[in-house]
Protein backbone atom coordinates (compact mmCIF):
# COMPACT_ATOMS: atom_id res chain seq x y z
CA UNK A 1 0.00 0.00 0.00
CA UNK A 2 2.82 2.18 0.61
CA UNK A 3 4.58 1.79 -2.94
CA UNK A 4 1.17 2.29 -4.44
CA UNK A 5 0.66 5.69 -2.54
CA UNK A 6 4.16 6.50 -3.33
CA UNK A 7 4.00 5.93 -7.11
CA UNK A 8 0.34 7.39 -7.44
CA UNK A 9 0.62 10.43 -4.63
CA UNK A 10 -2.96 9.48 -3.91
CA UNK A 11 -4.28 7.36 -1.07
CA UNK A 12 -7.11 7.30 -3.52
CA UNK A 13 -5.73 6.07 -6.51
CA UNK A 14 -3.83 3.81 -4.68
CA UNK A 15 -6.77 2.45 -3.24
CA UNK A 16 -8.26 2.24 -6.66
CA UNK A 17 -5.63 0.65 -8.03
CA UNK A 18 -5.51 -1.87 -4.96
CA UNK A 19 -9.03 -2.63 -5.07
CA UNK A 20 -9.74 -1.61 -1.52
CA UNK A 21 -10.77 1.72 0.00
CA UNK A 22 -8.85 4.98 0.74
CA UNK A 23 -9.61 4.82 4.76
CA UNK A 24 -8.29 0.99 4.56
CA UNK A 25 -4.94 2.26 2.90
CA UNK A 26 -4.92 5.22 5.22
CA UNK A 27 -4.92 2.86 8.02
CA UNK A 28 -2.69 0.13 7.21
CA UNK A 29 -0.25 2.99 6.61
CA UNK A 30 -0.05 4.60 9.42
CA UNK A 31 0.02 1.07 11.43
CA UNK A 32 3.05 0.68 9.04
CA UNK A 33 4.50 3.71 10.31
CA UNK A 34 3.85 3.12 14.03
CA UNK A 35 5.50 -0.41 13.63
CA UNK A 36 8.37 1.78 11.99
CA UNK A 37 8.26 4.69 14.92
CA UNK A 38 8.84 7.47 11.45
CA UNK A 39 6.41 9.22 9.20
CA UNK A 40 6.93 8.06 5.99
CA UNK A 41 4.29 10.36 3.84
CA UNK A 42 3.67 14.37 4.51
CA UNK A 43 -0.37 14.60 3.90
CA UNK A 44 -2.27 17.24 2.42
CA UNK A 45 -5.76 18.03 1.32
CA UNK A 46 -4.27 18.28 -2.22
CA UNK A 47 -1.25 15.75 -2.41
CA UNK A 48 0.63 12.98 -0.81
CA UNK A 49 4.54 13.10 -0.78
CA UNK A 50 7.60 11.28 0.79
CA UNK A 51 9.22 12.22 3.46
CA UNK A 52 13.22 11.86 3.97
CA UNK A 53 12.51 8.42 5.76
CA UNK A 54 9.88 7.63 2.97
CA UNK A 55 12.18 8.25 -0.26
CA UNK A 56 14.90 6.14 1.84
CA UNK A 57 12.63 3.47 2.57
CA UNK A 58 11.04 3.40 -0.74
CA UNK A 59 13.56 1.42 -2.84
CA UNK A 60 14.08 -1.46 -0.28
CA UNK A 61 10.34 -1.69 0.24
CA UNK A 62 9.70 -2.33 -3.72
CA UNK A 63 12.74 -4.30 -4.14
CA UNK A 64 11.03 -6.48 -0.99
CA UNK A 65 7.97 -6.37 -3.28
CA UNK A 66 9.71 -7.70 -6.54
CA UNK A 67 11.63 -10.19 -4.53
CA UNK A 68 8.29 -11.59 -3.20
CA UNK A 69 6.77 -11.70 -6.79
CA UNK A 70 9.79 -13.08 -8.19
CA UNK A 71 9.74 -15.76 -5.87
CA UNK A 72 6.27 -16.74 -6.28
CA UNK A 73 6.82 -16.89 -9.94
CA UNK A 74 9.05 -19.17 -9.60
CA UNK A 75 7.19 -21.82 -7.56
CA UNK A 76 4.77 -21.38 -10.02
CA UNK A 77 6.82 -22.40 -12.83
CA UNK A 78 10.55 -22.74 -12.34
CA UNK A 79 11.04 -23.52 -16.13
CA UNK A 80 9.53 -20.30 -17.19
CA UNK A 81 11.62 -17.48 -18.98
CA UNK A 82 13.27 -14.20 -17.28
CA UNK A 83 10.76 -11.46 -16.80
CA UNK A 84 10.79 -8.38 -14.53
CA UNK A 85 12.39 -5.07 -14.53
CA UNK A 86 16.38 -4.93 -14.16
CA UNK A 87 18.08 -2.53 -13.02
CA UNK A 88 22.17 -2.38 -13.76
CA UNK A 89 24.46 0.25 -13.53
CA UNK A 90 28.00 0.82 -15.27
CA UNK A 91 30.78 3.40 -16.06
CA UNK A 92 29.08 6.04 -18.36
CA UNK A 93 32.34 5.79 -21.12
CA UNK A 94 32.45 1.55 -20.73
CA UNK A 95 28.48 1.76 -20.99
CA UNK A 96 28.20 3.42 -23.84
CA UNK A 97 31.25 1.35 -25.73
CA UNK A 98 30.46 -1.93 -24.38
CA UNK A 99 27.77 -2.75 -22.14
CA UNK A 100 24.93 -1.15 -24.86
CA UNK A 101 25.70 -3.53 -27.29
CA UNK A 102 25.33 -6.38 -24.79
CA UNK A 103 22.07 -5.07 -23.73
CA UNK A 104 20.56 -4.76 -26.53
CA UNK A 105 21.17 -8.27 -27.28
CA UNK A 106 20.17 -9.66 -24.07
CA UNK A 107 16.57 -7.57 -24.45
CA UNK A 108 16.18 -9.24 -27.51
CA UNK A 109 16.93 -12.74 -26.40
CA UNK A 110 14.35 -11.94 -23.24
CA UNK A 111 11.81 -10.13 -24.69
CA UNK A 112 9.99 -10.49 -20.50
CA UNK A 113 12.58 -8.51 -19.19
CA UNK A 114 12.76 -4.98 -19.08
CA UNK A 115 16.23 -2.82 -18.46
CA UNK A 116 16.53 0.77 -16.58
CA UNK A 117 20.34 1.31 -17.14
CA UNK A 118 21.82 3.62 -15.35
CA UNK A 119 25.28 4.93 -16.73
CA UNK A 120 27.00 7.16 -14.00
CA UNK A 121 30.79 7.59 -12.91
CA UNK A 122 29.96 7.74 -9.38
CA UNK A 123 29.24 4.05 -7.59
CA UNK A 124 25.69 3.66 -6.87
CA UNK A 125 24.94 2.05 -3.54
CA UNK A 126 23.02 -1.35 -4.40
CA UNK A 127 20.84 -1.51 -1.29
CA UNK A 128 19.83 2.38 -1.13
CA UNK A 129 19.18 2.71 -5.09
CA UNK A 130 17.41 -0.46 -5.95
CA UNK A 131 20.31 -1.58 -7.88
CA UNK A 132 20.61 -5.18 -9.13
CA UNK A 133 23.55 -5.33 -10.77
CA UNK A 134 26.78 -2.60 -11.38
CA UNK A 135 29.53 -3.09 -13.91
CA UNK A 136 32.96 -1.28 -12.12
CA UNK A 137 36.22 -0.73 -13.11
CA UNK A 138 39.07 -0.54 -10.68
CA UNK A 139 39.97 -2.24 -7.64
CA UNK A 140 37.01 -3.07 -5.48
CA UNK A 141 37.31 -2.08 -1.38
CA UNK A 142 36.23 -5.14 0.86
CA UNK A 143 32.12 -5.29 0.74
CA UNK A 144 29.19 -7.28 1.56
CA UNK A 145 28.71 -7.95 -1.93
CA UNK A 146 29.25 -10.38 -4.38
CA UNK A 147 31.98 -9.31 -7.45
CA UNK A 148 32.58 -11.58 -10.55
CA UNK A 149 35.60 -10.27 -12.58
CA UNK A 150 34.97 -10.31 -16.52
CA UNK A 151 38.26 -9.08 -17.57
CA UNK A 152 40.59 -6.48 -16.73
CA UNK A 153 41.74 -3.12 -18.95
CA UNK A 154 45.33 -1.46 -19.56
CA UNK A 155 46.16 1.48 -18.63
CA UNK A 156 48.30 3.31 -21.46
CA UNK A 157 50.39 6.04 -21.98
CA UNK A 158 50.43 7.61 -25.66
CA UNK A 159 49.93 10.45 -27.68
CA UNK A 160 49.93 11.43 -31.30
CA UNK A 161 52.64 11.12 -33.71
CA UNK A 162 52.04 14.72 -34.58
CA UNK A 163 52.63 15.65 -31.20
CA UNK A 164 56.10 13.36 -30.49
CA UNK A 165 57.38 14.59 -33.62
CA UNK A 166 57.61 17.80 -32.44
CA UNK A 167 58.01 17.17 -28.92
CA UNK A 168 60.33 13.99 -28.54
CA UNK A 169 59.19 10.58 -27.70
CA UNK A 170 59.76 10.28 -24.09
CA UNK A 171 62.51 7.03 -22.83
CA UNK A 172 61.59 6.83 -19.45
CA UNK A 173 58.72 8.11 -17.04
CA UNK A 174 61.23 10.72 -15.60
CA UNK A 175 60.80 12.77 -18.96
CA UNK A 176 57.32 13.57 -18.97
CA UNK A 177 57.11 16.74 -16.30
CA UNK A 178 58.90 18.48 -19.42
CA UNK A 179 56.18 17.07 -21.72
CA UNK A 180 52.75 18.58 -22.01
CA UNK A 181 50.09 16.29 -19.95
CA UNK A 182 46.77 15.65 -20.17
CA UNK A 183 45.07 14.38 -16.97
CA UNK A 184 41.63 12.96 -16.12
CA UNK A 185 40.47 13.97 -12.50
CA UNK A 186 38.15 11.01 -12.42
CA UNK A 187 41.65 8.87 -11.06
CA UNK A 188 40.91 10.12 -7.63
CA UNK A 189 44.13 11.96 -5.74
CA UNK A 190 47.14 14.00 -6.21
CA UNK A 191 48.52 14.92 -9.92
CA UNK A 192 50.55 11.76 -10.35
CA UNK A 193 51.07 8.71 -12.89
CA UNK A 194 52.49 5.45 -11.66
CA UNK A 195 54.99 3.28 -13.05
CA UNK A 196 57.21 0.13 -12.07
CA UNK A 197 61.01 0.81 -12.67
CA UNK A 198 63.14 -2.18 -12.41
CA UNK A 199 60.74 -3.63 -10.49
CA UNK A 200 59.86 -1.27 -8.14
CA UNK A 201 56.61 1.55 -7.92
CA UNK A 202 58.15 4.78 -9.31
CA UNK A 203 56.07 7.83 -9.04
CA UNK A 204 55.61 11.23 -11.35
CA UNK A 205 54.64 14.65 -10.70
CA UNK A 206 53.37 16.37 -13.79
CA UNK A 207 52.26 19.71 -14.39
CA UNK A 208 48.73 19.29 -16.73
CA UNK A 209 48.21 21.15 -19.55
CA UNK A 210 44.68 20.61 -19.07
CA UNK A 211 42.70 18.55 -16.82
CA UNK A 212 39.54 17.04 -17.30
CA UNK A 213 37.04 14.32 -15.82
CA UNK A 214 36.10 12.21 -18.99
CA UNK A 215 39.29 9.80 -20.64
CA UNK A 216 36.61 10.41 -23.77
CA UNK A 217 37.81 13.89 -23.71
CA UNK A 218 41.68 13.06 -22.90
CA UNK A 219 41.21 10.92 -26.17
CA UNK A 220 39.94 13.54 -28.21
CA UNK A 221 42.80 16.01 -26.79
CA UNK A 222 45.50 13.20 -27.67
CA UNK A 223 44.42 12.69 -31.22
CA UNK A 224 44.45 16.59 -31.45
CA UNK A 225 47.96 16.52 -30.88
CA UNK A 226 47.65 18.28 -27.05
CA UNK A 227 50.40 15.90 -25.40
CA UNK A 228 50.57 13.05 -23.63
CA UNK A 229 47.71 11.49 -21.28
CA UNK A 230 46.71 7.84 -19.89
CA UNK A 231 43.58 6.75 -21.11
CA UNK A 232 42.35 3.04 -20.64
CA UNK A 233 42.61 0.74 -23.37
CA UNK A 234 39.07 0.35 -24.36
CA UNK A 235 39.07 4.34 -24.99
CA UNK A 236 41.97 3.85 -27.32
CA UNK A 237 42.59 0.77 -28.52
CA UNK A 238 41.22 1.32 -32.36
CA UNK A 239 42.87 4.76 -32.46
CA UNK A 240 46.20 2.32 -31.40
CA UNK A 241 46.04 -0.12 -34.01
CA UNK A 242 45.68 2.53 -36.80
CA UNK A 243 48.83 4.41 -35.75
CA UNK A 244 46.23 7.74 -34.86
CA UNK A 245 48.07 7.03 -31.21
CA UNK A 246 51.42 5.78 -30.45
CA UNK A 247 52.13 3.84 -27.07
CA UNK A 248 54.80 4.94 -24.48
CA UNK A 249 56.88 4.02 -21.93
CA UNK A 250 55.52 0.10 -21.79
CA UNK A 251 58.57 -1.37 -20.19
CA UNK A 252 57.24 0.64 -17.67
CA UNK A 253 53.94 -0.19 -17.05
CA UNK A 254 52.43 -1.87 -14.65
CA UNK A 255 49.02 -0.34 -14.32
CA UNK A 256 45.91 -2.34 -15.12
CA UNK A 257 42.18 -2.20 -13.87
CA UNK A 258 39.57 -5.10 -12.82
CA UNK A 259 36.72 -5.33 -14.37
CA UNK A 260 33.49 -6.88 -11.96
CA UNK A 261 30.19 -7.52 -11.96
CA UNK A 262 28.92 -6.73 -8.26
CA UNK A 263 25.67 -8.24 -6.84
CA UNK A 264 24.02 -7.97 -3.42
CA UNK A 265 24.93 -11.19 -1.73
CA UNK A 266 23.02 -13.66 0.78
CA UNK A 267 20.08 -12.95 -1.25
CA UNK A 268 17.50 -15.66 -3.40
CA UNK A 269 19.18 -14.44 -7.00
CA UNK A 270 15.86 -14.16 -9.51
CA UNK A 271 16.19 -15.96 -12.85
CA UNK A 272 16.68 -12.18 -14.56
CA UNK A 273 19.04 -11.43 -12.36
CA UNK A 274 21.22 -15.18 -13.07
CA UNK A 275 20.60 -14.61 -16.53
CA UNK A 276 22.21 -11.45 -17.19
CA UNK A 277 24.86 -12.70 -15.48
CA UNK A 278 25.64 -15.19 -17.68
CA UNK A 279 25.20 -13.25 -20.55
CA UNK A 280 27.41 -10.31 -19.85
CA UNK A 281 29.66 -12.62 -18.88
CA UNK A 282 29.76 -14.60 -22.22
CA UNK A 283 29.34 -11.63 -23.98
CA UNK A 284 32.85 -9.29 -22.34
CA UNK A 285 34.43 -12.40 -22.69
CA UNK A 286 33.70 -12.17 -26.30
CA UNK A 287 34.60 -8.37 -27.08
CA UNK A 288 37.55 -8.00 -24.76
CA UNK A 289 40.27 -7.39 -27.42
CA UNK A 290 40.99 -3.78 -26.14
CA UNK A 291 44.13 -5.00 -24.83
CA UNK A 292 45.41 -6.52 -27.36
CA UNK A 293 46.99 -3.33 -28.99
Amino acid sequence: MFSAVAATTSFSKAAERLGTSAQNVSKNIRALEDVLGVLLLHRTTRVVTLTEAGRAYLPRCNRVIEEFDELRAVMRDEGAAPSGNLVVTAPVLFGEMYLMAAVEKYLAANPGVTIDLRLNDRHLSLIDEGVDLSVRIGVLQDSTLIAKRLGEIRLITCAAPSYLDQAGRPAHPDELPAHRCIFDTNRRGPVQWSFRDSGENLTVNIRPRVRVNSASAVRRLLLSGEGIGIVPSFVVANDLRCGHLEALLEPFEDRSLPISLLYLANRHLSRKVRSFIGFIEAEIAATEDWNAV
